[in-house]
């Protein structure tokens, strides 16, 4: 048998028999458990529901209770009090409180202010329950619940409603709260529709398990192509940044060969021009080799320029900040948009990948500003806190919508993500229209610097 057969069966086999396990067992609890389960949910759902009433009547009390047993104010005032207190104490959405004396005169009611006064001692329900003989016969006997027909405030609808009442003994008041249970028949019925479902269930087991057995081959499938597409896409992407820090490397062997060798030849014809211009002052020749002069003045900024633009040397010479510095000020003086700096850093000098990537991303940060930004403002903030170092790019420019950018014309924007993502920072671009972009770069320092500098 080949062995991926037997893998396909060793996956198989003991699904096949866990499947076959649960579903006896579950058509065997059904039957024989199911009817008990619904009766002790029901129980189980009046009695917390009782307690809950019971509590909220035992707080009412409490409330009141500094007013009832203070023998110093007068009994009418103590009443209104109570009354007042009784009226403002509410919970949920429907959840109140009312009182009535012991003729079944209702003496609060926040709910239905219409019924205090009234004689509601023969008031029944559509089923016919006199309800407040019922109440006033639980509160007298020591407190107790009862069930009947109310309208919920809430929806209108005339639905069954579970109270609980105590005695005032002293003023032989009853007082009480109800809850609305009509959503325990529905639990109930939707349990008992439940274990129902479960049943006929029970006749799919097979067509179930036939289903988790294709849904398991295709994940195991998906699984392993999922598994060689990360590793292809790894490989893809270290090669990508190892193109990258070539073309770096290759960037700053030609911004050298252009400051050292090519601009120092310029240099050098300059200084010979500067002393023929001395020697044939007076001569008509003086207008043309000043002339001259100014196109290699022109030549040799032009050089630096281009050369600085490839790789600054003070990247590489005196570290990431001071290569920032120059890079701001250019930028200021070629866009004339103000740039504000916040450098907060420690002396130890970033090595080449990570200086070169914070560079990149501020550099490429600075050209979507001035294209596209329309930005008066801009904040660089460079901040080490400990073992981490933070790069922020802040500018008051009319903002834009990240995932449309992103899917139309992010390439430099997925770039500098990937940069920082593969030396294991983490790149973060926050933007909304008219309120401006806010670039954050926050890098872990292990192994990413060479240590105090001199």
């Amino acid at each position: 048998m080949p062995l991926k057969a037997k893998l396909i069966l060793l996956t198989l086999l003991p699904l096949l028999l866990v499947t076959a396990s649960i579903s006896w067992i579950s058509i065997h609890q059904a039957k024989t458990l199911g009817q008990r389960e619904v009766e002790i949910f029901r129980v189980n759902l009046i009695k917390a529901r009782e307690t809950a009433l019971k509590d909220s009547v035992d707080l009412a009390l409490d409330a009141i209770d500094h007013i009832y047993n203070n023998e110093s104010l007068p009994i009418e005032q103590a009443q209104t009090e109570v009354k007042a207190i009784l009226t403002k104490l509410r919970y949920g959405s429907d959840g109140y409180f009312f009182a009535y004396d012991s003729n079944g005169v209702n003496l609060v009611h926040p709910i239905q202010p219409e019924l205090i006064g009234q004689d509601l001692l023969h008031l029944q329900d559509k089923e016919g329950d006199f309800l407040i003989e019922a109440l006033l016969f639980q509160a007298q006997s020591g407190g107790g619940f009862h069930q009947y027909l109310w309208q919920k405030p809430s929806t209108r609808e005339t639905v069954p409603k579970l109270s609980y009442v105590a005695w005032l003994d002293k003023w032989q008041w009853m007082v009480g709260t109800g809850l609305y249970i009509e959503d325990v028949s529905q639990e109930v019925a939707a349990m008992q529709s439940a274990i129902n479902a479960n049943i006929e269930t029970t006749f799919f087991s097979v067509m179930v398990i036939l289903a988790v057995t294709v849904a398991v081959i295709i994940v195991l499938t998906l699984a392993i192509n999922l598994h060689e597409h990360r590793l292809a896409d790894k490989n893809l992407k270290e090669l990508a940044h190892k193109t990258v820090m070539f073309q770096e490397d290759e960037k700053k062997h030609l911004a050298r060969e252009l400051h050292d060798g090519i601009n120092q030849l310029l240099v050098s014809s300059k200084c010979h021009l500067e002393l023929l211009d001395h020697k044939l002052q007076g001569n008509a020749l003086v207008l043309h080799v000043e002339k001259a002069q100014q196109s290699l003045m022109t030549a040799i900024n032009e050089v630096r320029r281009i050369s600085h633009n490839l790789r600054p040397s003070a990247l590489d010479d005196i570290g990431l900040q001071a290569a920032l510095v120059t890079l701001l000020e250019d930028f200021q003086a070629h866009s004339n948009i103000q740039i504000e700096t916040l450098f907060d850093t420690k002396p130890d000098r970033l090595k080449s990948e990570a200086a070169t990537t914070l560079y990149r991303v501020v550099q490429e940060s600075l050209n979507n500003i001035r294209k596209h930004a329309q930005a008066k403002k801009v904040t660089v903030i460079l901040h080490q806190m400990g073992n981490m170092l933070q790069l922020m790019i802040r500018d008051d420019g009319i903002g834009f919508n990240v995932k449309e950018s992103l899917n139309k014309r992010g390439i430099g924007l997925r770039n500098m993500r990937e940069r920082v993502e593969f030396i294991g920072g983490e790149f973060e671009l926050i933007s909304e229209a008219g309120f401006g972009t806010e670039i954050t770069v926050l890098l872990r320092l292990d192994g990413l610097v060479y240590g105090k500098a001199n």
